[in-house]
């Protein structure tokens, strides 16, 4: 083989030393001007844009809330080694003979907007409605109603309402970008009466946007030089005062949420036009804050109030406060998708947590009724039942036509009070005080075992 290969190897090494030499003789041909001119031409407007673009970002840093500090990790994420083998496996919790093989939390998320990217924390508090920070916004359509016949009088025709929207009508949420700023009284910054301190932090959001023309054009070589896209951003109070909302105009609404109505903070001045037309929403996109002094009330299989001492609460969560996945189970539902075309990996992200735990083998969390986690302990009220919110990949909000949700409706029907064909994964959880801390490598032990039955 060598033998045939070798007068083509020769063939070659010779146009190559002969293409050589004269691009050697054409470049030193080039007058100096000319070569000086294009070698600009090439490296000017790449630097033009970066200075443009780090201008750009430095008034945004100067814009940063005053007397806050932005929750979120130092490094890039826990979970970058999710799809480890070993988290595939379960091991067996943690005794004074086997403490390596400690069941642990991983990863701790908030979601301050519902149905918008995450913050990741190594620590955090859990409040009454849950994590501290998590879910107390959501975007809402103003929704039109059905036609009605012509000799209707206008008194009677139903009105607009307000509807939630999540990732199941509008994927490209997952896009949108939140950064949760909380007052900290030790910034050399912080004043009792600065606004952003006023009103409990401030949430920036962010998503993809290119201005048209030149600027857009040069912001995008800017933030391609830096490894990023071009986005618009914008913010708003976390919990703005009675004065602040006077100021700006905000108003309390009806707003529809599953099938309940609850009156809440609509913060639409807030939001730019843009971000509608990235969404893809044809209907006027209002933003709205739960009510902190009337949180929604859990019932189902929450635990009665006289059983921990207070009525559960939740903010615009689905469900129930608390939402805990474990990587194990995560993994065996991807072994069991089919090998489809652009099938998923399963990030457990895509689950949208706020929990994700590694140790157990898996679903041995539908096991649990009661549980510590750290100091402190909480109800395992019911398993998770999935839409398929879970088809959104949380990075490009690109939505498979048909994974995970087919696989899990195939072996994951496994509620009876859910019914059929309703998948699961993951666990619906309450605290059982009113406040409580977590932190990234806490230990799991299991107080109290029992089987489940969604009430819905």
């Amino acid at each position: 083989m060598d033998a045939l290969l070798q007068p083509y190897r020769e063939m070659l090494e010779k146009v190559y030393k002969e293409y050589s030499t004269q691009l050697h003789n054409y470049i030193h041909s080039i007058p100096t001007s000319t070569y000086v001119c294009t070698v600009l031409s090439i490296c000017i407007p790449p630097i033009i844009a970066l200075v443009f673009y780090e201008r750009e970002q430095a008034r945004l840093r100067a814009e940063e809330p005053k007397g806050c500090r932005k929750l979120g990790l130092k490094i890039e994420s826990n979970l970058l080694n999710e799809f480890d083998r070993k988290f595939s496996e379960g091991r067996p919790p943690s005794t004074e003979e086997t403490s390596a093989e400690w069941w642990r939390l991983k990863s701790m998320w908030i979601y301050p907007v519902k149905s918008c990217k995450g913050v990741e924390l190594n620590r955090g508090t859990v409040i009454a409605t849950g994590m501290e920070y998590d879910r107390q916004f959501t975007f809402a359509q103003l929704k039109s109603p059905a036609p009605t016949p012509g000799n209707v009088t206008d008194n009677k025709k139903p009105a607009h309402k307000w509807e939630f929207i999540t990732q199941r009508q509008f994927p490209l949420l997952a896009m949108v970008r939140t950064e949760m700023w909380a007052p900290e009284q030790s910034l050399s910054t912080w004043a009792p009466h600065l606004d952003d301190v006023e009103s409990g932090g401030v949430i920036i959001m962010s998503f993809p946007y290119q201005e048209p023309g030149w600027r857009g054009k040069v912001a995008e070589w800017g933030a391609a030089v830096k490894g990023t896209i071009p986005e618009k951003q914008f913010r708003i109070p976390f919990n703005p005062s009675a004065a602040q909302i006077d100021k700006a105009g905000y108003t309390h609404e009806n707003m529809t949420i599953w099938k309940e109505t609850v009156n809440a903070l609509n913060l639409e001045i807030e939001i730019p036009d843009e971000l509608r037309y990235f969404l893809g929403m044809s209907n006027k996109l209002g933003l709205f804050r739960v009510d902190s002094s009337a949180p929604r009330e859990v019932r189902g299989n929450a635990p009665a109030k006289e059983i921990i001492g207070y009525q559960p609460v939740t903010g615009f969560q689905d469900a129930y406060p608390l939402h805990l996945v474990n990587l194990a189970s995560i993994r065996d539902v991807e072994r069991k998708m089919p090998k489809v075309k652009w099938a998923p990996r399963l990030s457990a992200a895509r689950f949208r947590p706020n929990l994700i735990i590694t140790g157990p083998e898996a679903y041995n969390e539908e096991t649990w009724r009661r549980i510590k986690i750290g100091f402190y302990e909480y109800d395992v009220s019911c398993r998770t039942t999935r839409c398929n919110l879970p088809n959104v990949d949380q990075t490009t909000g690109e939505k498979h036509s048909s994974e995970p949700s087919k696989t899990l409706r195939s072996f994951r029907a496994v509620d009876e009070g859910a019914g059929p064909n309703v998948g699961c994964l993951g666990m619906q959880m309450v605290p059982m005080s009113k406040e409580s801390a977590l932190r990234v490598g806490d230990e799991i032990t299991v107080l109290e075992f029992g089987k489940h039955s969604l009430v819905k």
